[in-house]
């Protein structure tokens, strides 16, 4: 209260405190909002035993990603770290010292138990000039567990022993207890983070030399040179970052170092032993692809076939993938003010036209300074909201909960609050309400508003900012879905630095304006004009109101039809029949929808549902050729979250093809065209003609 209280000398400094007193109150309002969101965010059931170790230095725990055994032979499962600041534990081959994480099952009640770890790629470490490999932070190893009673309540009694190091090595050992009772399989709580860290597992090359997860990469000769290896790629590998050798007991390999041709790793000591003929395996990291190649010393390579490419448009899911092992860099950041950029040009400009053109026609012909500070008062209610939007995701991901981008929509509190803001902006424009100043700030100010005009003008600008980001989260734009993706499966200090660049893209007009007061003169002189089209601004944002209704409807009651979809008929989607037709080698497109995603009914209306497309889908799928599968996002579904994180998305629309003729799926980009989504379909075996 002290700012809010100091003399003022200058008439401009007053306005601007008066507005930071103003954005004070209303984001303290927005906050109780968001509390009441996330309180009322239905979690899913936890799966996980307690915790073991010492949290300043290290704690492990066993998780599930099903609150239940089910009916599945392997249970997904997971062994959890969360290590202090400075503390690491061990990839499956430590390098140079260390010893990997285990898990003893025997003590459980069933003696048949095993269980299979995965690993996801790790970091290089150098301790005292010895090379390790392993985590830090915060890791799940995957565990496939099997020999279990299937459909049968499940005990299990887990021994752990871990080494945690940092300028000292400490055991972490302790006895793990997870019960799972039988029933429905549903995903936990744990299933989202699982599914990030099951994808950053490196998949193991095939005959051919083809890895899923790095499709481009080609090993193309791998030779002993001076005391250690050379490796080479083929032209179209993408660049390498790093590599790790497996294979030999009493040897290891510094990180690679570029050569003309390739990579040198130096030996670990420098005497190799007689490689001609040993099996070694390579992994390498190029990012965003990352792969397991098995390659024998002295023999070629298999012959790469032909790459299978899933098309241009599985960029983005790809980085994605890669996103966890190379962390947020500069050009997710790049990416994210972009996608916060285009956002102003998508679908879901209309809802918020109304907002912008409020702010715009408030200013014309006011002073420079006014102009200035109304603008720069809407960039920060933007990006006060971008920051609230990150704060609100954080709690829900610590506690446990599904995060994605618009997933507010699916609470119904939040969208009976959104109608009733709407609904008190929308009177404010036809003057049939005026929004009050606290009489603290009328006394700091000594007048009723900002250069002689009366109204909480920046406040208003304000709130336009924040509701205008709120209503752009249904849309997702080139870019958003990769910055959302690495922001949510990142760091929370990533997280912060992504939503804060989304929220510098989307407030751009405004700081381009702010900075350049002039523009404004481009615009009519104010007149009678000026009341016919706040009328119409306030129409729109009733059409916002109305849709906003609809959607809270299906929320409350869901629609008893079976799908709701374009042309075609659509089945609902669920995870075992996507299962099914994936394992009768049947071609399957999948469209994850909701009611609130303004970008996927674009995509149905101007896309899927007019042809070509339209005529594609309903004749491949009459003659059997293609099954069309909708995923219904309006509501909280935690299998479809499990779904869409598995595929390193978390926001929608996501729409995929899966074919027996490629090796990984296509994935389409957020928005569609006719051409794109033809030639995805041609790619994967359906004629267009």
């Amino acid at each position: 209260m002290t700012v809010c209280t100091t003399s003022i000398k200058t008439h401009e400094f007053s306005v601007l405190m008066n507005f930071l007193c103003h954005a004070r109150a209303v984001a303290s309002a927005t906050v109780l909002l968001c509390a009441t969101y996330l309180l009322s965010a239905p979690l899913a059931h936890a799966a996980q035993s307690d915790w073991v170790g010492d949290p300043s230095i290290g704690e492990a725990r066993l998780v599930s990603a099903v609150t239940a055994t089910g009916d599945f032979d392997t249970l997904p499962l997971g062994l959890e770290f969360t290590l202090a600041p400075g503390w690491k534990i061990y990839w499956r081959t430590p390098g140079e010292a260390g010893l990997a994480p285990t898990l003893d099952f025997s003590t459980s009640a069933e003696s048949d138990l095993t269980g299979t770890f995965s690993w996801p790629l790790p970091s290089r470490f150098d301790a005292f000039g010895f090379d390790n490999f392993g985590y830090a932070n915060n890791v799940i190893l995957p565990v496939a567990l099997t020999g279990h009673i299937k459909g049968g309540f499940l005990q299990l009694r887990a021994d752990m022993e871990a080494l945690v190091c940092a300028d000292i090595c400490v055991p972490l050992t302790g006895q793990l207890a997870l019960d799972l009772p039988n029933g429905a399989a549903l995903p936990s709580a744990h299933a989202q983070a699982m599914a990030q860290f099951t994808a950053m597992v490196p998949r193991p090359a095939d005959p051919q030399g083809i890895s899923a997860s790095a499709p481009s990469i080609r090993i193309a000769t791998v030779d002993i040179r001076n005391d250690g290896l050379f490796v080479a790629f083929g032209d179209e590998s993408p660049a390498v970052k790093e590599i790790f050798v497996e294979g030999l007991k009493s040897t290891t390999f510094k990180a690679p170092v570029a050569q003309e041709g390739g990579f040198f790793m130096a030996a670990v000591p420098a005497e190799l032993p007689d490689l001609n003929g040993r099996d070694l395996t390579l992994t390498v990291s190029a990012p965003p692809e990352q792969g397991e190649f098995p390659i024998t010393i002295g023999t070629a390579p298999s012959s790469p076939a032909t790459p299978v490419q899933s098309s241009s448009m599985a960029v983005s899911d790809r980085a994605v993938s890669g996103m966890a092992s190379v962390g947020i860099g500069i050009p997710i950041i790049l990416a994210a003010l972009l996608g916060g950029l285009i956002l102003n040009l998508m679908p879901c400009v209309l809802p918020v036209l109304a907002l912008k053109l409020t702010a715009v026609l408030g200013v014309v012909g006011a002073p420079r300074r006014e102009l200035r500070l109304r603008f720069i008062a809407g960039a920060a209610g933007i990006l006060t909201s971008f920051m609230i939007l990150a704060t609100g995701l954080m709690l829900v991901r610590m506690a446990g909960g599904t995060v994605g981008w618009g997933i507010q929509f699916q609470n119904p509190l939040f969208l009976a609050a959104m109608i009733a803001m709407l609904g008190i902006f929308a009177l404010s424009l036809i003057d049939f309400i005026t929004l009050p100043i606290p009489t603290f700030a009328q006394r700091l100010t000594g007048q009723g508003g900002v250069a002689g005009h009366q109204s909480p003008s920046l406040r208003s600008d304000f709130m336009a900012g924040m509701l205008a980001t709120i209503l752009a989260t249904p849309c997702s734009a080139p870019f958003v879905g990769t910055a959302v993706a690495a922001a949510l499966s990142g760091s929370v200090a990533g997280m912060f630095g992504i939503f804060l660049a989304m929220g510098f893209g989307l407030a751009a007009p405004w700081l381009v304006v702010a900075a350049f007061p002039s523009l404004v003169g481009f615009l009519p002189r104010p007149g009678g004009w000026m009341v016919w089209l706040k009328r119409i601004m306030a129409a729109l944002l009733l059409g916002t109101m109305i849709w906003l209704g609809t959607v809270l409807a299906v929320v409350l009651v869901p629609p008893q039809s079976a799908a709701t979809g374009s042309a075609g008929d659509w089945q609902r989607w669920s995870a075992a029949e996507m299962a099914r037709l994936v394992a009768e080698d049947q071609v399957v497109l999948i469209d994850v929808t909701a009611d609130w995603c303004v970008t996927c009914k674009a995509n149905k209306t101007l896309v899927l549902d007019l042809d070509p497309v339209s005529s594609v889908l309903s004749a491949a799928q009459a003659s059997g050729d293609l099954h069309l599968l909708q995923a219904d996002w309006t509501r909280p579904d935690p299998a479809i979250a499990a779904f869409l994180a598995e595929h390193g998305r978390f926001g929608i629309p996501f729409n995929m093809i899966v074919t027996p003729r490629l090796e990984t799926p296509i994935i389409l980009p957020e928005l569609l065209t006719s051409s794109i989504v033809i030639e995805a379909l041609e790619k994967a075996g359906i004629a267009a003609k």
